[in-house]
């Protein structure tokens, strides 16, 4: 595994690449609150041992990329999807197979709407998508959940962390088993590689574009769909009207599963990736 700190346009970002850097390169982007260790190590490898070059990175506000003060943060979904090409410059990649969860989802949708000639293929995980109205909102329990954001002490560690395993749960499948423990080490280990973990709460105010500006209809990138039939963030319709809005793109529901990468599931995750992205190597720069 490899470290490399990118600086695109006055940001920070903090990367791990894994795997032989000959090999077709995937782009992992996370979702909101969470660092790239929230890309698993094993599920990583997975796609690395396969013959992926694979690169993860913190978000800006999330592990040791550029942070900003709570509530000053200006940088938009849109900075956020040139901070994943500056990623691919920063590794002198001409393109690479981006794949994003969440919120990750979105940017992925962006780079691949305003940068095409450098994504060779995408791939959203538990997501929703660019331009689509009138989808349906969270489950009732979680938006009950979120509602206790407005009395969270984000400068409170235990409380931040409190918050992000009762999310963890909250997000979570129910044909599968929920390890709590185990997400509350992976929230420790995240909270303590982030000096300014206070600045997650910045991830609340990121602007997206309009629909206007920005639709999923509009892309023309292959495209991968893998969702949770039982996600509470983003129902399974949201996944349906992204199958509806890209052409010829596939869905891979997840029977039972959440809006989450649960490790009974990262076998079936992983290998639809691996067929998704088996087209010709673009190479390096």
């Amino acid at each position: 595994m490899e470290e490399r700190t990118i600086d695109g346009e006055g940001v920070k970002i903090q990367t791990q690449a894994f795997g032989h850097l000959d090999d077709p390169p995937i782009l992992l982007i996370m979702g909101a609150f969470a660092s790239m260790t929230w890309w698993p190590d094993d599920f990583v490898e997975l796609l690395a041992s396969a013959g992926r070059y694979v690169i993860r990175y913190d978000n800006r506000d999330t592990g040791t990329s550029t942070a900003y003060a709570p509530g000053m943060a200006k940088y938009t979904l849109a900075d956020m999807a040139k901070d994943a090409m500056a990623v691919l410059s920063g590794y002198n990649l001409q393109a690479g197979h981006l794949v994003g969860m969440s919120m990750g989802g979105v940017i992925a949708q962006l780079a691949a709407l305003v940068r095409p000639h450098r994504v060779k293929t995408l791939t959203v995980v538990s997501s929703t998508p660019l331009g689509v109205e009138w989808l349906p909102p969270p489950h009732e329990d979680y938006r009950q959940h979120m509602a206790a954001l407005g009395h969270l002490d984000w400068n409170d560690k235990e409380q931040v962390a409190d918050f992000l395993a009762r999310d963890a749960e909250a997000v979570a499948g129910r044909r599968r088993p929920h390890d709590a423990d185990a997400a509350r080490r992976l929230i420790e280990r995240d909270l303590a590689r982030s000096p300014s973990f206070s600045s997650l709460r910045n991830h609340l105010a990121v602007a997206a574009p309009s629909p206007v500006q920005a639709r999923a209809a509009d892309i023309r990138i292959p495209t991968l769909i893998v969702h949770g039939t039982a996600d509470p963030v983003f129902p399974i319709a949201h996944a349906d009207a992204m199958v509806a809005a890209v052409k010829g793109a596939r869905l891979i529901a997840i029977d039972g599963g959440g809006h989450e990468l649960h490790p009974d599931d990262w076998p079936q995750i992983a290998r639809e990736i691996l067929l998704h992205t088996c087209v010709i190597h673009i190479g390096r720069l």
